[in-house]
């Protein structure tokens, strides 16, 4: 009996210490899978923190899709037809039906101008009729907008960038320019060489000039002064047409083109009494100071008697002040004149430093010119309220000439009985 209860405890003993045992390894076993399956985890984790990373800072990679697909153009307008739509577009005086108009006169240009060279023969054909449409109105200025008007009158301004084509060739003209190429231009040199129009040889002259620079120079020049020689006479002339003088102008100005000048000298003062502003503008873009001595001549001439025409020529003249002595001595003769007020003598002084009328000397030579010149005159005027402008002209241009702000310019002299 004792023999088989020592057996049965032995055995439990033995299967215990085996249980413990085996259990033993399995937690082991289960451990060690844990920390690799941990290691794993730490490893793969670790690896998409880095691609992340990466990702943030690479720049992005866009890859466009671009859809191809035909597109078939049946019943397609001839250039020829189109033209000849424009030709019976008309533009009405009324704001809405003329707005309307103008955007399918615009549409127009454009379907003629995505014809690119296919379009050529016709427009090359129209232009050689020499007909036109206006597309203008008489309230209209000549970028196609209502005329601003001022105290002044209306605005008389002399450019060529149209925010909307004036007229039918014109517009023409700028389908060329958008077309582009030797036949394309070939049409506008051609056009320029033959038009009887001042604004036409202007903007012609403009745009090739801009995409070839001086290749037309003599055409353009020559077709200016012909035209100012010998003006056509246009039927029912436009605004544009009035300023035709003023176009021819300037494509000389815009080459520099000094060949017109002596002429330009004297008709300068116009049998009636009055100054050629077109003429004016001309000679003092391209002779600058040198056309001060022709702006005296005309100033002193007795046939002219208007005096707003003579403070304009006085006011052109003393522009050049510092640089010209001529000018210098108009200053002075005009702040002796007391025939003229006080206030408009002072007003004078302040714009030599820039004001209202006049710009900023921003040139210190000039600055020193202008100083020099009324040191000079200073010794000779008594009125106190000259003196008193001379005084802070002179600061004024000190302080231009060492780089320092100009003081705000004074108002001009109000007229006598004007309300404060």
């Amino acid at each position: 009996m004792r023999i088989l209860l020592s057996f049965l405890v032995a055995a439990g003993i033995g299967f215990g210490a085996a249980y413990f045992f085996i259990a033993k390894q399995a937690e082991s076993r289960l451990q060690a899978e844990r920390a690799a399956a941990e290691a794993a985890w730490q490893a793969e984790k670790a690896s998409l923190e880095q691609s992340l990373k990466s990702a943030r800072n690479r720049s992005p990679d866009v890859q466009r899709v671009t859809l191809t697909e035909q597109i078939v153009v049946t019943n397609k307008t001839s250039a020829a037809e189109i033209i000849e739509q424009l030709v019976r577009l008309r533009p009405e005086t009324s704001d809405e039906s003329r707005n309307r108009t103008m955007r399918r006169i615009i549409h127009h240009f454009q379907l003629l101008a995505s014809l690119d060279a296919e379009a050529l023969p016709a427009i090359k054909e129209f232009l050689e009729k020499n007909q036109d449409v206006d597309y203008t109105a008489e309230d209209l200025s000549e970028t196609g907008e209502r005329a601003s008007r001022s105290r002044m009158g209306a605005r008389n301004l002399v450019r060529t960038d149209f925010l909307v084509p004036p007229s039918l060739r014109l517009g023409l003209v700028d389908v060329l320019d958008q077309i582009g190429g030797e036949p394309a231009e070939q049409i506008m040199a051609t056009m320029l060489a033959t038009t009887g129009r001042g604004v036409e040889v202007a903007y012609l002259a403009r745009l090739l000039h801009e995409n070839a620079p001086n290749k037309y120079r003599d055409v353009a020049i020559t077709a200016a002064k012909e035209l100012l020689a010998n003006p056509p006479q246009v039927d029912q002339p436009n605004r544009l047409d009035e300023n035709a003088r003023a176009y021819l102008y300037e494509v000389l100005a815009m080459y520099g083109d000094l060949s017109y000048a002596e002429t330009a000298q004297t008709t300068l003062v116009t049998p009636d009494g009055r100054v050629d502003r077109q003429a004016l503008g001309y000679l003092t873009r391209t002779l600058k100071e040198q056309a001060v001595p022709t702006i005296q001549a005309a100033y002193s001439n007795p046939n002219l008697t208007n005096q707003w025409e003579k403070s304009n020529l006085l006011n052109t003249a003393l522009a050049f002040a510092g640089q010209s002595p001529v000018a210098n001595q108009m200053l002075a003769e005009m702040l002796a004149n007391e025939s003229i007020p006080p206030g408009v003598r002072a007003f004078t002084v302040q714009n030599l430093a820039g004001g209202l009328r006049a710009e900023i000397p921003n040139d210190p030579e000039i600055a020193k010119g202008r100083l020099q010149a009324l040191t000079q005159i200073r010794p000779g005027v008594k009125d106190e309220r000259i003196l008193k402008a001379i005084d802070d002209t002179a600061l004024n241009l000190h302080r231009i000439i060492n780089g320092e702000p100009v003081r705000s310019p004074l108002l001009p002299p109000r007229p006598e009985g004007a309300n404060p």
